[in-house]
């Protein structure tokens, strides 16, 4: 296997133009990810660019295939895809994708381990989960247990799996709060956490008991694809624990006597809406 030609990144990327192109050439009976259309390559130029630029404000330097690594994608997919559209986010990662398989088809390195082969698949599910798409069957039964051992498995998972079902917040919410804790939580309170949509939360108050694992966590945070994977093997997703959160939020507060009205109202808000109607969409796919 062999590394792109060129002592720059723009160079670089030429060749990797240059290796790809198979413009007029006709795709019957084939499987390869080389670039057929004018459309496409106008993409893959995109991606080039785009993925050049960021390891160039990370004052990486080496040749351009050889950092494609799955530390190096993560953070950069992180960068890149941060507020567009979930359809956007997947087709970026789909077409991005194809295209390092056609360099590799070209005998390019890409240093991508085997055993990451999985990883574009795995973010694509994990921007699916959290796009709230409809799901049946997504309440976690006994979920204290689960949450617990997932802390036995791996203590990080544990403590965003905690948060998760204790604010009623996304997988990407949680992560936040993990990084910062400093940033959101103000005398027993998560605030100033910003939401799907740039919609911020009302303040959330947090026991002083997970206040103290936030604040005291010395693990590094992992990537979403590893946390899918920790989830995977309890067959449940991260937004399965939002949607636990709301029916469990949604029994207790009728249990203490709040109308049925109010309390959709009032999970709703949880949730970081406005509308009842969220609450039974929730509360549908959790019976």
């Amino acid at each position: 296997m062999a590394n792109l030609k060129g002592g720059t990144f723009e160079k670089q990327i030429k060749d990797a133009f240059h290796r790809l192109e198979a413009f007029g050439i006709g795709r019957v009976g084939k499987s390869d990810n080389l670039t057929h259309s004018d459309k496409l390559a106008e993409k893959r130029e995109m991606y080039l660019k785009d993925i050049t630029s960021f390891f160039k404000s990370q004052n990486l330097n080496n040749k351009l295939n050889t950092l494609f690594t799955k530390e190096n994608l993560n953070n950069f997919f992180n960068s890149r895809l941060e507020n567009l559209s979930s359809k956007t986010q997947e087709n970026y990662l789909r077409g991005f994708s194809s295209m390092l398989k056609g360099l590799e088809q070209q005998n390019i390195y890409i240093p991508l381990q085997l055993e990451d082969k999985d990883f574009f698949n795995d973010r694509v599910s994990i921007i699916k989960d959290e796009a709230d798409i409809i799901i049946e069957n997504r309440y976690i039964e006994n979920v204290d247990n689960v949450i617990k051992s997932l802390y036995e498995d791996r203590a990080i998972s544990g403590l965003i799996a905690e948060i998760q079902y204790n604010l009623s917040i996304r997988q990407s919410e949680a992560f936040k709060l993990v990084k910062n804790p400093t940033l959101y939580l103000d005398s027993g309170y998560v605030v100033n956490l910003v939401g799907k949509g740039n919609h911020k939360y009302n303040p959330k108050e947090i026991s002083f008991e997970l206040e103290q694992k936030l604040l005291n966590n010395k693990d590094f945070l992992i990537d979403k694809s590893t946390y899918y994977s920790d989830l995977k093997s309890y067959d449940i997703s991260s937004h399965d624990f939002r949607f636990t959160a709301a029916r469990d939020k949604f029994e207790d507060m009728l249990k203490s006597g709040i109308s049925e009205k109010e309390a959709k109202l009032q999970v709703s808000q949880e949730l970081n809406h406005k509308r009842e109607a969220i609450t039974n969409y929730y509360l549908k796919r959790t019976e």
